[in-house]
């Protein structure tokens, strides 16, 4: 790996990655720095098989967005994606920790953000203003939940949350399916080599499909839904481990961007291209039907073999001496008695789940018995409504006009 830095700071860098999956997968990427709204990094809807189409009249409207945050259990295989090509299938919870826009559209053609990550935010309004053709602007203030690059989806759950906003508005030209491939497609989040640009993000579409839908969610590659299930009366307690690569609780600079990417396109990769099949196998075999009973221990069972598995090892093994406190912390969990304990995304978030009260104390007594502050411990439940938008006093929830099929 090797930063090519121009001598202007303000100058747009390049990170150069070698990329390692299998025997014979060994290639370079480059993830460069843009502007948001610069047009060359906007893709168009039609080369990822959303038709064309137009917003050519303003209309004046605001509304106001909710949207639960994710877990992300697992990836499926992260040899099938890339920053240009999103995929790789996952497996995703939506929890009672929430991302707020609001947005409003207006005759002037200006963008205006205010809030929390403005780069992010202006950038999906101007790649709607750019592929439907969108003569007028928009007024957008956005919150995030404040814990970021530490596997608690603080990029997508902000683009999810500004993509519903500014698609209702303009009076929902795409369906929940293809608005997931527009933001699949264009993901991003801010370089962290300069403030001012933002970066290619890798997506999988679990963040947005558990954000829209809550619950439980399963995707397999392209961005695909395959199956989404509820899980009442479930607690969630999530948990920031003081681990050897968390330099800083809130934005965890050992996994940030680029030493992320590192992960995901090396070891991880690489783990996934030998053991992909038997990940596939315990999804398809122990997950799904687990997920139809509506059986949270046998789901636990499954993420729990799927820890130590392929990718998810190489995230875990991240956090210093192989993986050993996330698995210690992970382990004692289960051993308490959660139904589903596993680390989310490329952590070090770990979390445990939960339908018993006695559980639940107990997980809290040993949380206080090893000393974890308060302020890493987010004591929520599984949110099975999804995303949530206001319009004129009136709310509406977006999963029932989503399209689950797809």
């Amino acid at each position: 790996m090797g930063v090519k830095a121009a001598p202007d700071p303000q100058q747009k860098q390049t990170i150069e990655i070698g990329i390692i999956g299998g025997p014979f997968d060994r290639v370079t990427t480059f993830l460069q720095e843009f502007e948001p709204g610069q047009k060359d990094f906007i893709v168009n809807p039609e080369t990822f098989g959303v038709p064309a189409r137009e917003v050519n009249q303003v209309v004046e409207r605001e509304v106001e967005v909710t949207v639960p945050a994710r877990l992300h259990a697992s990836v499926l295989d992260m040899n099938r994606f890339n920053t240009n090509r999103p995929g790789g299938g996952g497996i995703g919870f939506a929890v009672g920790i929430y991302f707020r826009a609001r947005v409003r559209s207006t005759k002037s053609p200006e963008i205006i953000v205010r809030g929390q990550r403005p780069l992010i935010v202006k950038h999906f309004a101007s790649v709607f203003k750019e592929i439907l053709g969108f003569p007028g602007g928009f007024e957008i203030e956005l919150t995030d939940h404040g814990r970021r690059h530490i596997g608690m989806g603080s990029s997508t759950g902000t683009m999810t949350a500004a993509c519903l906003g500014i698609n209702a508005v303009l009076g929902r030209p795409y369906d929940e399916r293809e608005l997931r491939r527009v933001l699949g497609f264009n993901a991003c989040e801010e370089s962290p080599l300069n403030s001012s640009y933002l970066m290619r993000g890798f997506e999988t579409g679990i963040g947005t499909m558990a954000g829209v839908n809550g619950g439980m969610v399963l995707s397999s590659d392209d961005l695909e839904l395959i199956h989404r299930v509820p899980l009442p009366d479930t607690r969630a307690v999530i948990i920031v481990p003081d681990v050897p690569s968390l330099e800083d609780e809130f934005t965890g600079k050992d996994t940030a961007a680029q030493s992320e990417v590192e992960l995901l396109m090396r070891r991880a990769r690489h783990l996934d291209s030998l053991q992909a099949g038997v990940k596939s196998q315990i999804i398809l075999l122990d997950l799904l039907p687990a997920m139809v009973r509506g059986d949270l221990k046998g789901i636990g069972d499954a993420i729990f073999d799927l820890s130590f598995l392929g990718s998810k090892r190489a995230e875990c093994e991240q956090h210093g001496m192989f993986g050993a406190p996330i698995y210690r912390l992970v382990s004692c969990l289960k051993e308490i008695g959660a139904d589903v304990a596993g680390m989310s995304s490329v952590g070090p978030t770990i979390f445990a789940l939960t339908r018993s009260s006695e559980v639940h104390r107990r997980v809290m007594k040993f949380l206080a018995a090893e000393k974890v502050p308060e302020n890493r411990i987010m004591d929520t439940f599984i949110d099975n409504t999804g995303a949530r938008i206001v319009e004129q006093g009136e709310e509406r929830t977006v999963r029932h006009e989503a399209q689950l099929s797809g």
